[in-house]
């Protein structure tokens, strides 16, 4: 790792050989010179050590000195050594240092390149976005005008052909005339529900604390004409007050409801529960009943628009009332599934929050309170 170690190795051993050496020959010196003199008085020195008292002659006392010295040095050059060693190990630190600084600095400014183009990417496509909003305004605009008028005047010149041509008509003329007035509504229904479906991704929340009883209640009051002289015996359970957009969640138990009336028909007492339960401190809704239900295998299709499990001559519908109510659902943060068999019925589940992610046990739906709309 060093360069120059050898040479620094190399003079110190140089150094401490010659100490070493002139200590010995100053320590013979001493000897033969004291024992040359044994006759005549040698020059001592007196040290004391505390409660010791030394006496050296001159050649022991240049020894002594010149050991402490070695030793000394010795240490000395221990010490350097090492300090140039922690200095090269501190270097090389510092030089890993500066590279990783360096990396660190150039991932700072990729990052905050890659960050400036995702800024304008993302004005990019806000921008695409606004704009593809327009044109669907527009394609609404267009829908909700000059596709109603035509609709208009086929329902319209239909209707008189069949109120004044209607006695002269056969039957089979008859029923391709009901048939046009049947796809003109239909269609015009369609017209309205997909309006009402671009609508709700652009309506803002209107959140407050909302009754979902005296909801569910104006709900039933508003299908009461379409289910009169059938028997239904409706369920309420008694629901909590929850922080809601009231006239979207209404929509929610409006589609629902209805629903729920529809596939019943064909039971001579339709049983439509209301009830909730609560998971993870967020109360799940459920509208259960006991028509026609579906294959929980195709349960996956109900959600998507134009999506249906039921034929057009069982079953009237557009296909994007679900669609709608799931897009309600989500606006709010929560979400949406149905469990059900053929021919016993099926249950809608849905919480509006998103901590509110297990999937109800339908049993847990007990009736309580009976309604009647009349």
């Amino acid at each position: 790792m060093w360069r120059n170690k050898p040479v620094h190795v190399f003079r110190l051993m140089v150094a401490l050989t010659a100490l070493f050496w002139t200590a010995v020959l100053g320590y013979e010196a001493g000897i033969r010179n004291t024992n040359a003199g044994a006759g005549t008085q040698q020059r001592t020195y007196a040290l004391k050590f505390g409660g010791l008292d030394l006496h050296l002659t001159a050649g022991i006392m240049g020894v002594a000195v010149i050991l402490v010295l070695t030793i000394s040095l010795a240490l000395l050059g221990l010490l350097t050594l090492t300090a140039h060693r922690r200095k090269r190990e501190a270097q090389a630190a510092n030089r890993e240092l500066e590279n990783q600084i360096g990396v660190r600095k150039r991932a700072e400014e990729e990052v905050n390149k890659l960050n400036a183009d995702l800024e304008h990417r993302v004005v990019e496509r806000t921008g695409q976005l606004d704009a593809a909003n327009k044109e669907l305004e527009a394609f609404s605009y267009s829908v909700a005008h000059d596709l109603r008028a035509p609709l208009r005047h086929i329902d319209g010149f239909s209707k008189i052909l069949q109120d004044d041509f209607g006695p002269i008509l056969d039957a089979t003329a008859q029923h391709y005339l009901k048939m046009i007035r049947d796809s003109a509504k239909n269609m015009g229904q369609l017209v309205d529900d997909l309006l009402k479906l671009g609508r709700i991704g652009r309506q803002p929340l209107q959140r407050r604390p909302t009754d979902l009883n005296s909801l569910v209640e104006s709900v039933l009051r508003d299908l009461q004409p379409e289910c009169n002289g059938r028997q239904i015996d409706w369920r309420v359970e008694e629901l909590p007050s929850v922080e809601c957009d009231p006239g979207l969640v209404k929509q929610v138990f409006t589609n629902l409801l209805s629903n729920a009336a529809k596939y019943t028909r064909r039971r001579e007492t339709a049983i439509i529960e209301v009830g909730q339960v609560t998971l993870d401190g967020e109360p799940v809704f459920s509208i259960r009943d006991n028509g026609a239900g579906f294959d929980q295998r195709y349960a996956h299709k109900l959600f998507g628009v134009f999506q249906r499990l039921h034929r057009a001559d069982e079953f009237e519908g557009t296909g994007v009332g679900l669609a709608t109510v799931q897009r309600i659902v989500q606006k709010h943060g929560g979400r949406i599934w149905a469990e059900a068999e053929v021919d016993k019925g099926a249950t809608f589940f849905f919480a509006l929050s998103a901590s509110s992610q297990g999937f109800a046990d339908a049993a847990k739906f007990p009736p309580q309170v009976s309604y009647d709309p009349r």
